[in-house]
């Protein structure tokens, strides 16, 4: 039973657990960084915006740099650089002699002393630069730039335009056809010269480039102008995800889902704009490919969210309502039963005084008649062969447009003086099929009032088929398998089965305000705090006639109006009413009019409202009966008078005798 219990208690915070389950995901896809894919995307655009024209990095590339590396950096060192930087991919000797020149001269080489740090492949991009650990050499960039701190993994920047990275080949330094300006001071890379054939680098800005000394001069570039971009820490990141998803739950719950799709465009281009500033002044990347991500994925999780807490919320509608409509019969209307021709048949049967009838329907795109229903008789009774309402007798109604007799015989056997007669079942002119019947006429037989009933029946069945025929073509429509696919309804969607429940019970409730409203006593039903819960047609008239405000009146106003109580013992009535849920009855007098007035309650016990009712009584209900009224309506008035009188005398003389 706990176990039960704890069940349906977890079940009632399902949404509060789904959110728990957002949350974690967050959490996890951060740190297993699953969409650091999408980070690096928006980098590379965001590294495509930002643009630098000036560098203090200066590439040299040599044809043959393993044989005059020594001339190259000789010749480097008169300019008077900042630093010297030789790579190649083979182990190259420094020249001992300069060993005591101010100038940093180094040849980065596994090999060697110092060494390039390694790059990370950044989800696709080589731009990470991270520390050097458990490594024979030293990393080369601590001993260029003394300022740096190389213990924390930094993204390269890429401001710098690649056209504007000076860039000279070996024969312009060996020939001097350099100005002093654009080597001194300047950090120079010296390298091989790229013969294209190497892989591209999968970088901003570098996408379309083989040389590795870009990649490199890039390095140094961010490195010597300290704007190296930092990304949040795990911890960081992780608040920042979990801040945007509870952000975007609490708007997204205030919005439609329309509005919430616009703002989750809205709040991605958001993200865009915020990361490009911080990347521009700070140096900082956010996650914007997360940020961006898990927007939409929070918008996508209040939706299913959504949905199952209304799936849930309607099964709970349609069960209350099933529960509630249990035991109420609702005949099915005319278009929703499976054949149209049984209701038609009891609709004749119960109206017109005919022999024999037989319905014949139209083929569809044919003018060939099918037969379909036989009432006091068989479908073989019909003597008549053609089945073609293009020909008599058929087409004789159809010229009048009405009911014809039939001169020959149309059914096999006829008793002495019966008649035969065909009308067209039809509507704006769409035949739907024909109605044959027979009659024994009798010395009260009227045939003109006989052929305007017929007429009358087959118009409004001929409507009827007709509106059928356009609601079964729908449903077939809709109904095929190829058509429930394409709109998602191979199974009845809760939300239909809630229109078909709520349109049952709006049937029943008007029928039963029809009913309430064509009953001819005056009627009217207050609540207990004094306020008209509904009238009906009669009060209305009553109220027009004796001229009072019905609206304006509690149910005390209305008893002191109508009847001679004073205050307090209204009140005495009204209490007992409510109570002891009794009724009264007392005459009531308005003008020159005596009715019966009967005050009662509305028990509400066996059905609890959800308004929540006093003393379990749904309302005071007051009956004006107007017995004068009803006398004068019956054929022997006079008489009805006599038993009435003789009854009343009867029921005194009752109460008169003592009871054993």
């Amino acid at each position: 039973m706990a176990f039960k219990q704890q069940f349906f208690l977890l079940k009632r915070q399902r949404t509060f657990w789904l959110i728990i389950c957002l949350f974690i995901i967050v959490i996890l896809t951060n740190a297993f960084s699953l969409f650091n894919s999408a980070d690096a995307f928006f980098y590379s655009r965001l590294a495509n915006l930002s643009q630098s024209q000036q560098s203090n990095i200066v590439i040299i590339e040599s044809d043959h740099l393993s044989t005059e590396h020594h001339q190259l950096v000789q010749q480097l060192l008169s300019y008077q650089p900042k630093a010297v930087l030789v790579f190649a991919n083979e182990q190259l000797n420094a020249n001992t002699a300069n060993s005591t020149n101010p100038i940093k001269v180094f040849y980065p080489h596994p090999k060697n002393r110092y060494c390039l740090p390694p790059i990370n492949d950044w989800s696709g991009y080589n731009v990470e630069l991270a520390p050097m650990t458990d490594s024979p050499c030293q990393a080369i960039w601590p001993a260029v730039f003394p300022h740096i701190d190389s213990n924390n993994n930094v993204l390269l920047n890429f401001a710098l335009s690649p056209a504007a990275l000076p860039k000279f080949s070996a024969t312009r330094l060996m020939t001097m056809d350099l100005m002093a300006s654009q080597l001194q001071n300047k950090i120079i890379i010296l390298g091989q010269h790229n013969a294209g054939l190497g892989v591209k680098l999968n970088a901003p800005k570098l996408q379309h480039s083989t040389n590795y000394l870009l990649l490199t001069a890039y390095i140094a570039d961010t490195l010597d102008k300290q704007n190296s971009v930092f990304t949040l820490t795990l911890w960081q990141s992780t608040l920042l995800l979990l801040s945007i998803a509870l952000l975007m739950l609490f708007a997204f719950q205030k919005l439609s889902i329309s509005y919430s799709f616009v703002l989750t465009v809205l709040a991605g281009i958001c993200w865009f704009a915020l990361g490009y500033v911080m990347l521009v002044f700070q140096q900082l990347f956010l996650p914007v490919g997360q940020m961006t991500i898990f927007t939409f994925i929070t918008l996508l999780w209040v939706i299913l969210v959504r949905k199952l807490n209304e799936d849930s919320e309607l099964t709970s509608m349609i069960g209350n309502i099933q529960q509630k409509m249990a035991g109420r019969y609702l005949p099915k209307s005319f278009i929703a039963q499976s054949s149209p021709w049984d209701a038609i048949i009891r609709l004749v049967t119960q109206q017109l005084a005919l022999n024999k009838s037989i319905f014949l329907a139209r083929k569809e795109g044919d003018h060939r008649l099918i037969e379909i229903r036989a009432v006091n008789c068989q479908l073989s009774d019909i003597k008549e062969l053609r089945r073609d309402y293009k020909r008599a007798p058929y087409s004789d109604a159809l010229k009048k447009f009405g009911v014809v007799p039939i001169n020959r015989p149309f059914f096999t056997e006829l008793s002495e003086g019966e008649l035969q007669y065909i009308v067209p079942l039809m509507y704006a002119g769409d035949v739907r099929g024909f109605w044959a019947m027979t009659v024994i006429p009798d010395n009260q037989f009227n045939q003109q009032a006989f052929e305007r009933n017929v007429n009358a029946f087959a118009g409004q069945v001929g409507e009827l088929l007709f509106h059928y025929r356009i609601y079964e073509a729908q449903s077939n429509t809709s109904d095929s398998a190829i058509s429930q696919l394409l709109t998602l309804k191979l199974q009845e969607p809760l939300s239909q089965q809630v229109k078909t429940s709520i349109a049952e019970m709006e049937q029943k409730l008007t029928t039963l305000e029809h009913v309430f409203n064509n009953i001819r006593s005056a009627t009217v039903l207050f609540n207990l705090f004094g306020q008209v819960v509904q009238i009906n047609q009669s009060l209305e008239k009553l109220a027009a006639m004796h001229q009072f405000s019905i609206f304006d009146m509690t149910a005390l106003d209305l008893l002191c109006l109508v009847t001679d109580l004073d205050t307090e013992t209204a009140k005495g009535k009204l209490r007992f009413i409510t109570l002891q849920k009794g009724d009264i009855y007392v005459q009531a007098q308005l003008d020159e009019k005596t009715y019966i007035l009967n005050v009662r309650t509305v028990d509400s016990s066996q059905v609890q409202s959800a308004s929540g009712e006093p003393f379990q009584v749904s309302g005071i209900l007051f009956e004006f009966i107007d017995i004068g009224f009803f006398i004068e309506q019956m054929p022997n008035s006079k008489q009805l008078c006599d038993s009435l009188c003789k009854q009343q005398q009867y029921y005194a003389s009752n109460l008169m005798e003592p009871s054993n």
